[in-house]
């Protein structure tokens, strides 16, 4: 059977030009308000932003440096829009002239699944979420305690990882799989924003963590990248893993860990480290109440966006730029001893 939203979106936008959810919502409303609040500034060490010689696509020089000096942060509103009469196929909405993709895949003309049929739904995945896992800890599950307050908690079928379909249980979040529906009501939440409602959030699901284990006094634990993911590869990993380990840090393979079991050796650890990426997520939610992300970053793709999440849980952020090298990029250990050595001067 055709795509006939796909045929009619493809009509309507000619006609009427592209539309958004924003466009063509019947109801729109606040969930938490927008908030200007004080960032601390990063932890870092003198000449570190002299080593920077570039930032991924999505971001700019100038937003990285906002985020790292801190200082009165705007933080966006979180929103909800409902929509009548929307459909979903495939890992894309469809209503009218709108198109609202959360996937990667190729637009499909064809339907090869049923359609379900659902009275009232709110949205609770990303485009973000289902492409890193990353985005999936921080965006996605946080986004779920958001959308199961309003309606019945949806996200595509896109296939779990092992470790996320842990983490759900372990979370107790749930959201229900669909490839292709027709929702008579269907709410997008725009929740981009580090405010009042994320942190409330943030710390429900800290404290769901801290149910299942009791938190250990622990001085830290590096999150291992390896090569997976987005290039981002530390020739030294095994070195500067090592240096930690020497000084009683927990070094864990995330990608070979349930993640029950990253869950225990994380809670409560005063110092989450490795290269800023997905992997740091499995930290956010048990790094120690006082703690710090340290983010070691790839010269050329210099990113802070953990810096927004640790503002808003309450925890430090720090980082060390590396040196490009052929296939990758170096952390010098000696940059990572001052440091480490800078955190723990804050901490006396």
């Amino acid at each position: 059977m055709i795509n006939l939203a796909l045929l009619k979106q493809r009509g309507l936008r000619l006609l009427n030009g592209r539309k958004s959810y924003k466009d063509l919502s019947d109801k729109q409303w606040t969930l938490s308000p927008g908030q200007s609040l004080i960032s601390p500034p990063a932890i870092y060490l003198p000449g570190e932003l002299d080593k920077v010689t570039g930032v991924p696509i999505e971001t700019t020089y100038a937003n990285e440096l906002q985020r790292i000096q801190g200082g009165i942060t705007q933080h966006a509103a979180t929103t909800a829009y409902r929509l009548s009469d929307v459909q979903i196929h495939r890992g894309y909405i469809y209503k009218g002239a709108m198109k609202f993709p959360l996937t990667t895949t190729k637009e499909s003309w064809f339907n090869q699944s049923e359609t379900e049929y659902i009275s009232e739904a709110a949205l609770a995945c990303t485009f973000c979420g289902n492409l890193y896992f990353g985005h999936w800890m921080t965006d996605d599950v946080i986004l779920n305690l958001a959308a199961r307050e309003l309606a019945t908690a949806i996200r595509t079928d896109q296939k779990l990882s092992p470790n996320q379909i842990e983490y759900s249980h372990l979370f107790e979040i749930n959201s229900t799989p669909v490839n292709h529906a027709k929702f008579k009501e269907l709410i997008i939440i725009e929740d981009y924003g580090q405010n009042q409602f994320k942190r409330e959030r943030y710390q429900y699901i800290r404290a769901k963590l801290k149910q299942l284990y009791s938190p250990s006094v622990r001085p830290g634990v590096m999150l291992l990248r390896g090569k997976s993911g987005i290039q981002r590869y530390l020739l030294n990993e095994d070195e500067i893993a090592e240096f930690l380990r020497n000084q009683g840090f927990t070094i864990i393979d995330p990608e070979n860990t349930p993640a029950r079991e990253i869950v225990r050796q994380t809670l409560g650890a005063k110092i989450i480290v490795g290269v800023e990426g997905s992997q740091l997520a499995n930290g956010l939610f048990t790094v120690a109440e006082d703690g710090v992300i340290l983010t070691l970053q790839p010269p050329y793709r210099f990113n802070n966006v953990y810096k927004g999440r640790s503002d808003c849980l309450g925890i430090q952020y720090a980082f060390v730029v590396g040196k490009q090298v052929d296939s990758g990029f170096e952390i010098s250990i000696e940059n990572l001893t001052k440091t480490l050595d800078k955190i723990n001067s804050r901490r006396v």
